[in-house]
This record gives structure tokens, C-alpha cells and sequence, in this order.
């Protein structure tokens, strides 16, 4: 299988796209910052709710944007707490460069590959449907920083379908911008995660992308090696592989890991 989690592809979104900065600038007292893969923004917003409703747990500021892009920024020295990353890629970039916190690093969430459409279209029900001259905007996310678009290249590269289809590629720069494309019409179909489609109504599944294609998808998460409350990062790092955080996954529709 060719894998292309970590080889970028000729792209069309400009370098002051992905550089774009998402985290915040500083923290408040006690305030941790959780840098994380957009994908995740829904479950992310429940759980920091119900985390916070506990007596002594640290307020949490979210920082959600395109997984490489995260990871460019925590290299340069943004003020991250916890890390949540859409691929290990990302990850293991920042653990090469001794970044993380020693330990802390483990995988807390899954997720899947589908193609959508816009809601009630019928000219794309399957992968090879793209191959359609009707079929002029694909959707996909930006290979150099965001997963979403590395898994999907990964899966069409497999399927014997990437260079064929490729001249119709319309780069977004994180995965909630492919859904914009197709749920506003601007593309004919786009590849996003199954968590991802099901929170618009303006979308539909065409298909799922075949399990075999794509490598899993996983969320890896660490406490950064540089936080100033690395005591408040692992107490909510601790509480996504908790009970009540599996649930809320779950009822995202992520997948969790076996304990």
C-alpha cells in the first residue's frame, strides 16, 4: 500500500494560507491551551463543557485549525498545553524534536474516510463516479497540513484514481473547509470524515472510502514538553480517555481505543 501520511503532493493553496496563525497568544493564569485537528471541534466543545464543570479543573481554550499547521506553530514556540492531532504524522514530528512531555503521549480517538455530496445530488454514488466529465470540483484537504487531505490522496493513490482526477482538485485548508465546498455547492464532492458529515444537513454520504486504502485514522494526543501547566493538560488528557470522555466520542461518532 502507498502511504502518504508524511509525502506532500503538488498543492494550489499559497504558503499565507498556511500560515495563517491559530493559537492564541498567551494563556491566563491557570488556563490551559488545547491545540487540536478541527475534525474534532463538536466533541471537543462538549468535553471541555463537562470537564470544566468539575470543582478544580483549569479552564480550557481551544485552538482548533489544520493538524500541520498546529504542529508548525507548536515548533516555533506557541504557547500549547496539549496537542491533539488528526494523524500521527504530526505527532511524531513533534516527538523526533523532543517536544512533548515525556510519557504523555497516547491515542485517544478514530474516525473514517467518506466522500460526500451536496445533500439530494445524485451524480456522484461511488469513488469511480469522480471519474465523471460531469464531475468538475473535487474537494480535498491540503496535503502539507491537513490530514483529512493526506489520507484521502493516500486512499485514491491506491485506488489507482489520484492522477486521473487530480486536475479537479480544489485544496481547502482543513477539513471543515471541504465541507464548506460541498455543502455550499462550490465543489461536487469532497472527502472529509464520517464525524464531519453527519453534522450538516446540507451534505450527504456517497460513499465510504474502503477501510483497505487508507491508513486507520487516529488521534494521538501529548502534553507539550514547554507547558506551564502540564499538571492541567494531563488532568484533561486523563479525562478524554476517561469513561465520560469515551462517551462523548462515541457520541460524535468517533471511534475510541480498546482499553
Amino acid at each position: 500500500m502507498v502511504s502518504l501520511l508524511a509525502i506532500p503532493v503538488a498543492q494550489l493553496l499559497c504558503a499565507a494560507t498556511l500560515a495563517t496563525p491559530v493559537v492564541r497568544a498567551q494563556n491566563k493564569p491557570g488556563q490551559i491551551t488545547v491545540a487540536a485537528a478541527i475534525s474534532m471541534k463538536d466533541a471537543l466543545e462538549s468535553l471541555q463543557k463537562k470537564f470544566e464543570e468539575r470543582a478544580d479543573a483549569p479552564e480550557v481554550a481551544l485552538s482548533l485549525g489544520a493538524s500541520g499547521i498546529l504542529e508548525k506553530q507548536i515548533e516555533e514556540g506557541a504557547p500549547v498545553d496539549l496537542f491533539i492531532s488528526a494523524a500521527p504524522a504530526q505527532m511524531n514530528t513533534l516527538e523526533r524534536k523532543e517536544l512533548l512531555l515525556p510519557g504523555t503521549r497516547r491515542d485517544v480517538a478514530g474516525n473514517r474516510l467518506v466522500l460526500v455530496v451536496p445533500a439530494g445530488s445524485t451524480l456522484v454514488k461511488s469513488v469511480d463516479d469522480l471519474k465523471k466529465p460531469e464531475v468538475r470540483t473535487i474537494a480535498i484537504g491540503e496535503t502539507r497540513a491537513v490530514p483529512a487531505g493526506q489520507y484521502a490522496a493516500e486512499a485514491l493513490r491506491n485506488l489507482k484514481l489520484f492522477d486521473e482526477l487530480q486536475p479537479k482538485f480544489v485544496f481547502a485548508q482543513n477539513v471543515r473547509a471541504v465541507l464548506a465546498y460541498v455543502a455550499d455547492r462550490d465543489a461536487d464532492a469532497g472527502f472529509v470524515y464520517e464525524t464531519d458529515a453527519k453534522i450538516s444537513d446540507k451534505v450527504a454520504i456517497a460513499t465510504p472510502l474502503p477501510a483497505s486504502s487508507y491508513t486507520p485514522v487516529v488521534y494521538p494526543a501529548a502534553v507539550i514538553r514547554a507547558s506551564q501547566n502540564a499538571a492541567g493538560a494531563r488532568a484533561f488528557l486523563d479525562f478524554l480517555a476517561s469513561p465520560d470522555g469515551r462517551a462523548i466520542f462515541e457520541k460524535f461518532g468517533f471511534t475510541v481505543p480498546a482499553k
